[in-house]
């Protein structure tokens, strides 16, 4: 069949698909493991989230892994762009399988990874939408409490390019089954390969969430890092001797798992600017390899 001249037609928001996601922007990764009485610390900031402008929620992706959680609730119906993810293989502490799950749904290539327990104001959201594709950076926040939770910010707390972190692939996986590790292993290996690390601007922080209640909206599992520990540093002596490639087994989404609730806003809703120039400057991206 011979291709037929294409003839340009004004793009018409009323065309796209109800779950059409070209505009995402940024999209935030949620992990969690509940085993106690109830999950109103991730409902809770959830419910604070969908309260957000809609400028910002438009723009956003929300990736919400449960990682074989024995505590079974249903799903509220919320006004977000979100994915909800559940592992059906119980493996302590995934952590990093329930990362690299979130980076694979991910409808953009800035991705939000963050710990249950932190949480963004709406100026810092909006700020990480609005910024360029973070390439090879990887930016960290300060918390707005700085006294009392210290100037920098957490280290399993970041912004990502989702090329970059598939590039590097993602967490290593053979550290799920036991505590810890995994995160000071991923800062370090991007490093190595030349990923700059960075904060953002002072302004735009996070705050830790005082209001977790761990006797009832939390976990019980034991912080033992003693084997992570161990395998740690032989990951680190195969980097050393064997170089760039060495130092992470691939081990990725190693585990089963389904998809439980999709939602979507209103496609049609946010207006994006024109960039009528992009496609004749791609003799200029391909000149000097442009990342966007």
């Amino acid at each position: 069949m011979e291709r037929k001249d294409f003839v340009f037609t004004e793009p018409s928001a009323d065309k796209l698909h109800p779950q059409d996601s070209q505009h995402i922007r940024l999209t935030y990764i949620i992990h969690f493991y509940f085993d106690q009485a109830n999950p109103d610390v991730l409902l809770g900031l959830l419910r604070k989230y969908a309260n957000y402008a809609p400028d910002v929620l438009d723009r956003m992706h929300f990736v919400i892994v449960d990682d074989c959680s024995p505590l079974r609730f249903e799903i509220p119906d919320l006004d977000l762009n979100m994915t909800w993810l559940r592992i059906t293989d119980d493996i302590l502490w995934n952590q990093p399988g329930a990362r690299n799950l979130g980076a694979v749904y991910a409808k953009s290539d800035k991705i939000l990874l963050c710990d249950l327990d932190y949480e963004f104001p709406e100026h810092t959201l909006r700020h990480m939408i609005a910024r360029r594709n973070p390439g090879k950076n990887f930016y960290q926040f300060r918390h707005q409490d700085g006294k009392k939770h210290g100037r920098s910010g957490h280290g399993n707390n970041f912004l990502v390019s989702r090329a970059r972190f598939l590039r590097l692939y993602g967490y290593d996986e053979e550290y799920a089954g036991a505590y810890g590790e995994e995160d000071y292993r991923l800062v370090n290996f991007f490093k190595y390969h030349g990923t700059w690390k960075r904060y953002l601007p002072r302004k735009y922080y996070f705050a830790y969430n005082e209001r977790i209640n761990r006797d009832k909206s939390w976990h019980t599992l034991v912080r033992d890092g003693a084997h992570n520990a161990r395998l740690d540093c032989r990951k680190h002596s195969e980097l050393l001797v064997w170089g760039a490639e060495a130092g992470h087994s691939r081990m990725f989404l190693n585990f089963k798992w389904e998809v439980t609730k999709r939602n979507f806003r209103d496609a049609r809703g946010p207006a994006r600017p024109q960039r009528r120039n992009w496609k004749k400057m791609w003799w200029f991206r391909t000149l000097f390899r442009s990342y966007d």
